[in-house]
Order: C-alpha cells, then sequence, then structure tokens
C-alpha cells in the first residue's frame, strides 16, 4: 500500500508540474496596439436619422411567403434618395425578387474582388407583444441615446452602415483598387434565396470574390466568465441546420377509450429521449480556436482549464454544457419546435407529428443528425424524416488570411482594449451561401452587445446605441478602404 501511494502521490506530482508549465506557457498575446491608431467616429445626428428612415419602413419576411414586395421597393427608393452619390456612382441592380446588388469597379479588375453584405428584411413582432416595446417597434424613435425599433441589430444597422461608409468615400474622391461589390438580399430571415440569386448572377459573370464579410458576430461585453474585457469575435463557420419530422400513426377513436400510449404519448416519449440525450460535444473547430486565443487573457482559474484540455475537457464540457449560448457552441443542439395531434380533446389523434430543429456543428452533418435521432428514439413507431432542405455547416475561413488579419485591425481600432478572436456563429446568415463560393467569409458587425442584448434581437426593445451607431459607420468605412486597397 505504501507503494502504490508513493506512485499516486508521484504521478499526482507529474500531473500538476505539467499542469503549472503549461499555464505559465498560456500567456496573453503582446500585440502592438500603439500601431493601431483609434477610429474617430463622427456624433452625427444625421446618420441616426438615416437608419431610424430605414427603421420606419416595415420590410417583413414571413415563413414560407414572398417578400413583401412594397416595402421593400419603398426602402430601394429610401436609400437611393439618401445616398445619391453611391447610386450616381455604383453599377446598381435589383437581382431577382427584390435583392440589391451593387459594383464599385476597381482600378485592378484582375484582382478579386471582396463583398460586404448585409439583408434589408426584418422579422415580425409577435402579435400582442408590441406593448412590451419602451418604443413601438417600427417607430424609428431616437430617444435616450438609442435608435429603436426592428432592424438595428439586425440588420439594417450592418446595410445603412456600409452604404454610408460608401457614400462617404466616394464623397471623398476615393477608387478602391479592388472592386467592391454590396450584396444585399432580401429574405434572409427565411430562405436566402436572395443570396443565392446574387451568387448566381456573380457566378454567370465570372466573378470569384477574395473575401465576403456579413453580419453574424460583434463585440460582446460581460458575455465571457474570466474577463472583464471586450471581446470581438469573428465568425470564421457557421452551424449547418436540420429539421427532422417525428410522425405516428394511431387507429383514433374516443378519448373516453384511450390505448396504453396515444399517438402523442409515443410522439412526446420520442421528443424527451432526443432531449435527454443531445449529442455529444466537440471542442474543436472554430469553437477551440477561440478558445486557444481568448483563454490567454482570462483569470487565472480559466486559464488552467483551457490550457489543459488533455485533462481538464469534462470539466469544461460541463462548464459550458450548463448555458444556452455557450452548449450552441460545443455541439449540435437539439430543439423540438413543433408537436401537434388531435384538433380535439375528446378526439385520440390518429396522427401526431413533431418537428425537431437540430444546429449542426462544424465536423457533423445532416446525415449524422438523422443516425443520431434515429438510434436516440428507437422506436418503430415513429417515422423519422427530413423536414425541408437541410443545410450543412459552412467552411471554416483561414485565420491567417490578409483579409482576417485587416478585420482584427479594424476591431482594434474600433475597441482598443479588446480580445479579438475567431468564432462560430450558431445562428444562420446569408454568408452561408458564400462558403466555398468566396475564398473566405467573415462573420461581423461592429456594434457592442452586453448580455440584455442579446435578447434584443428578434425579440423586443430591439435598439442600437446612437454613438455605437456613428462607430459602425467609421469602422465600414475604415474596413472598406483597407480591405478594396490590398
Amino acid at each position: 500500500m505504501k507503494r502504490i501511494a508513493i506512485v499516486l502521490g508521484l504521478g499526482l506530482l507529474v500531473v500538476a508540474i505539467v499542469v503549472t508549465l503549461r499555464t505559465i506557457r498560456f500567456v496573453p498575446s503582446r500585440i502592438d496596439t500603439t500601431a493601431i491608431p483609434p477610429l474617430s467616429a463622427k456624433n452625427d445626428s444625421t446618420l441616426a436619422e438615416h437608419l431610424a428612415g430605414a427603421i420606419r419602413i416595415p420590410t417583413l419576411s414571413y415563413q414560407d411567403s414572398t417578400p413583401r414586395r412594397a416595402a421593400l421597393a419603398e426602402l430601394h427608393a429610401y436609400l437611393a434618395n439618401i445616398f445619391p452619390r453611391t447610386h450616381a456612382t455604383l453599377a446598381h441592380e435589383v437581382v431577382g425578387d427584390s435583392n440589391l446588388l451593387f459594383t464599385w469597379a476597381g482600378s485592378d479588375t484582375t484582382l478579386e474582388p471582396i463583398v460586404m453584405m448585409g439583408h434589408l428584411d426584418v422579422v415580425p413582432v409577435e402579435p400582442g407583444s408590441e406593448r412590451l416595446w419602451t418604443h413601438p417597434p417600427f417607430s424609428g424613435d431616437i430617444a435616450d441615446g438609442f435608435i429603436w425599433g426592428r432592424g438595428t441589430l439586425d440588420d439594417k444597422v450592418g446595410v445603412l452602415s456600409i452604404l454610408e461608409a460608401v457614400e462617404a468615400l466616394v464623397t471623398e474622391g476615393v477608387r478602391p483598387r479592388r472592386t467592391v461589390l454590396l450584396a444585399f438580399g432580401a429574405d434572409e430571415e427565411v430562405a436566402g434565396r436572395g443570396a443565392r440569386d446574387i451568387i448566381a448572377v456573380l457566378r454567370s459573370r465570372g466573378v470569384r470574390p477574395l473575401v465576403a464579410i456579413d453580419e453574424g458576430s460583434a463585440v460582446v461585453r460581460g458575455v465571457m466568465p474570466g474577463t472583464s474585457r471586450p471581446v470581438g469575435l469573428i465568425g470564421i463557420s457557421e452551424k449547418g441546420v436540420a429539421s427532422v419530422e417525428l410522425t405516428v400513426e394511431a387507429p383514433g377513436g374516443h378519448s373516453s377509450m384511450p390505448p396504453a400510449q396515444t399517438a402523442v404519448g409515443v410522439i412526446a416519449h420520442a421528443v424527451d429521449r432526443l432531449e435527454m440525450h443531445p449529442m455529444p460535444a466537440r471542442l474543436d473547430g472554430p469553437t477551440r480556436a477561440m478558445f486557444e486565443r481568448v483563454g490567454r487573457d482570462l483569470a487565472l482559474p480559466y486559464r488552467i482549464v483551457i490550457q489543459n484540455l488533455w485533462l481538464t475537457r469534462p470539466l469544461l464540457v460541463r462548464m459550458l454544457s450548463r448555458e444556452a449560448t455557450t452548449n450552441a457552441t460545443i455541439r449540435t443542439t437539439t430543439a423540438p419546435t413543433v408537436i401537434q395531434g388531435s384538433p380535439k380533446d375528446n378526439v385520440l389523434p390518429i396522427r401526431a407529428r413533431a418537428i425537431v430543429n437540430f444546429r449542426i456543428i462544424p465536423g457533423e452533418t445532416p446525415d449524422d443528425v438523422l443516425v443520431h435521432v434515429r438510434t436516440t428514439v428507437d422506436d418503430p413507431r415513429v417515422k423519422i424524416a427530413l423536414n425541408g432542405e437541410p443545410t450543412a455547416p459552412s467552411p471554416v475561413s483561414s485565420t491567417t488570411s490578409a483579409s482576417y488579419l485587416t478585420l482584427e485591425r479594424t476591431i482594434r481600432a474600433l475597441e482598443p482594449d479588446a480580445i479579438v478572436a475567431p468564432s462560430l456563429v450558431v445562428g444562420a446568415t446569408d454568408g452561408r451561401h458564400y462558403g466555398g463560393y468566396a475564398r473566405d467569409v467573415y462573420r461581423f458587425l461592429p456594434v457592442s452587445l452586453g448580455p440584455d442584448d442579446l435578447a434584443r434581437i428578434h425579440g423586443k426593445n430591439e435598439r442600437v446605441g446612437v454613438h455605437d451607431y456613428s462607430r459602425a459607420v467609421a469602422f465600414m468605412t475604415k474596413l472598406i478602404r483597407d480591405l478594396s486597397a490590398q
């Protein structure tokens, strides 16, 4: 026993030494931020008024329907009115169903162009929830230092900040070296067909972009544990999507004489099994890259955990799995969203149905999801099939390309104290359609989001700070200038 105790003690000592040495070497990156001058943003009320005017045009997208063409046409006319130099200088066209494509020809047409992206549509406001808004959702009110309304975060803020930047650069007399394309889809919130239509047009013209920049990530504050510093997250990939339909058929009948388990009971049990047995966690790809970069600047306990995943992986997975926001970064998520049965409370259903939405992490596929569902449900009474067309996770973009480094420098100019890191976008953006087409796709919107702001996206009281928006315009101006000069 004494010999065993000695061996165990020596083993623990070796582990402690390894952990200590690895943690000591896991130090913050030394970056000379003095070489990156901070952005100078105008405190211009005109910028806020321009965005507010766009918010007042309700370009709503509804599931399984075409875009609201009248509202989109009104927004097109509004943009032409407030950005006259852009419309006079850049070639511009309506592609497909109300999507906009601008082409700012570069001086060297042999170079691959850059694509600046955004979308014109917004999600509806849940009926009856309008009274919960501090300012009406399509008021475009400017109050208390904020611009209020649907689209101030997702994503008219992106479209308008890009157009403000181009208008300023054109007015200044700038001509880009690389061609700059502005691609604004009209249905990102429901299908993203518009982005695919734009890509089809560009492909037909032999265009292969160097890089596409879209929404998806931002500067977050108070969200990352272990640091009080802002964190600028650059989305280098985004999750795929697959909805799986579960159906059960039964004889039906009167509810006064039910079987031991109705069709609804079978479906409910299947859904419960899927929720209780999620797909396994992965600490690789964009998520691993994020931790390796951010971890260097976290408090010591977090640095110990992240730098020693060979030992601490189970602990980190448990920690991340507790919160919905972090759980989504480490696994393919399972979200039952629809369940249907009988239309009447005293009628046994002859058919019960559920839809479970999966957001697929890079490294897994829609086929992997189907295998997981069939294995987990393990009930021959439940028919399992894909509902709609699945989307695979997007390719992972480079973190060493000139475009990435330019984006990183521009974020440091926006937020000199920020930790900048690659990340995984857990939602879906139009940027996913550019994966495999543009050489790299990056997702970053130059706004600052705190813990309470995340719920505003698609929720109530969506807003952006007036000064924050001015900084976003300054950011886009510098980014477009620098990317197009490469």
